[in-house]
């Protein structure tokens, strides 16, 4: 079977029930998301729509949902500051760049500075 190709219809079970399994099999990896060292968190701040008050944006970690809100959880802890995680982001009131990435730092991961 080619790699582009999709099963489409078949009356054969076991075909079925293997491309079901292969799908699941893809889903549980785009999940679990890339191991820590390899993933690039980009610190940034945001003043945008926000009535002039700043928050430390961190993108580009690709974990799940609940793992981003621990991660959220434990930087809001050390930072003694407010925030979420929400649509892939954490956001953390106030600007706390340089703190926020030497924590990650520590958690194992890698950061780079976004803007200016």
């Amino acid at each position: 079977m080619d790699k582009n190709s999709g099963l489409v219809y078949s009356t054969d079970s076991k075909a079925v029930s293997a491309a079901r399994e292969k799908q699941k099999a893809d889903e549980g990896r785009s999940r679990r998301g890339k191991d820590k060292a390899v993933q690039t968190a980009r610190i940034l701040l945001d003043r945008k729509g926000r009535k002039g008050k700043s928050v430390t944006v961190i993108e580009g970690l690709t974990l799940n949902p609940q793992h981003l809100a621990d991660i959220a959880k434990k930087l809001k802890q050390h930072l003694g500051t407010g925030g979420t995680a929400k649509q892939g982001r954490i956001e953390i009131q106030g600007d706390h760049r340089k703190r926020i990435a030497e924590k990650l730092q520590e958690l194992g991961f890698k950061t780079k500075f976004v803007g200016g």
